[in-house]
């Protein structure tokens, strides 16, 4: 048996009695068996430590993630560190990160919202009927197909509030690369009255929440941080903060 085993299956609790006369025979007459010991010795205390520290800051991370006022985490604190030590060993610091952080569809699931028509309110029993009012009724009636294809059809499809709500139609249809591709456009948009920096920040924050959906982490944290170092803007930015502190 090489050195190197037979001091791997004494850190191990694993020596039968042959091999523990051994090993202690060694570790007395043989100097490099016992300067191989002692390094092994010393570097599994490194790493030992290493390990606590990690996890220590893994479950402080967790902790502060518990307070958000969010819909994910309902864990008594002593349940969620007693149950990190004891699956710890099995599945290692990042087992146990997985098992407490959201996926980003809970993510996405829990911050998606329609965003309300601001463009053209619909009023009961109004007479107009033209298209972009019949498309926002659809939209405002969750009939997403049908409020796309009137948006595609209005005089001006590529109106920026055009393409924002039929970008947010496509996100509630679970099409994600299409939204992100309107939204986009909303978002890179040069103009800059009331109405296109408003719908520029919400473009924004949809299109983050789509990269999520996406899976897309990296692509949706820049987002994020974009919306929340914006210092011209309030919007969402307690929110990306929340979903940063889940992703980073």
């Amino acid at each position: 048996m090489k050195n190197h085993d037979l001091i791997d299956r004494y850190f191990n609790d694993s020596l039968g009695p042959k091999e523990q006369k051994l090993f202690n025979n060694l570790l007395q007459n043989d100097s490099n068996f016992k300067d191989e010991f002692i390094f092994q010795k010393d570097l599994r205390q490194v790493i030992k430590r290493s390990q606590q520290e990690e996890l220590k800051s893994t479950l402080s991370q967790i902790e502060d993630k518990a307070k958000l006022n969010s819909s994910f985490m309902r864990i008594p604190k002593k349940w969620m560190v007693a149950a990190s030590f004891l699956l710890i060993t099995a599945l290692g610091v990042w087992g146990v990160k997985s098992i407490y952080y959201p996926s980003n569809e809970a993510i996405y699931k829990t911050y998606f919202q329609f965003d309300r028509n601001t463009v053209q309110p619909v009023v009961r029993g109004e007479s107009s009927k033209t298209i972009e009012y019949l498309a926002f009724v659809a939209y405002e009636s969750q009939d997403f197909y049908k409020a796309i294809n009137l948006f595609n059809s209005v005089e001006n499809p590529d109106l920026n509030y055009i393409m924002y709500y039929k970008g947010l139609c496509y996100l509630a249809l679970d099409k994600p690369d299409e939204a992100i591709s309107l939204l986009n456009q909303v978002a890179s948009n040069k103009n800059v009255d009331d109405r296109s920096i408003s719908l520029i920040e919400k473009a924004n924050w949809y299109i983050a929440l789509a990269l999520l959906k996406n899976n897309e982490t990296e692509k949706a944290i820049e987002k994020l941080s974009l919306i929340q170092n914006n210092p011209s803007s309030n919007f969402k930015k307690q929110e990306a903060q929340e979903v940063l502190n889940y992703l980073q």
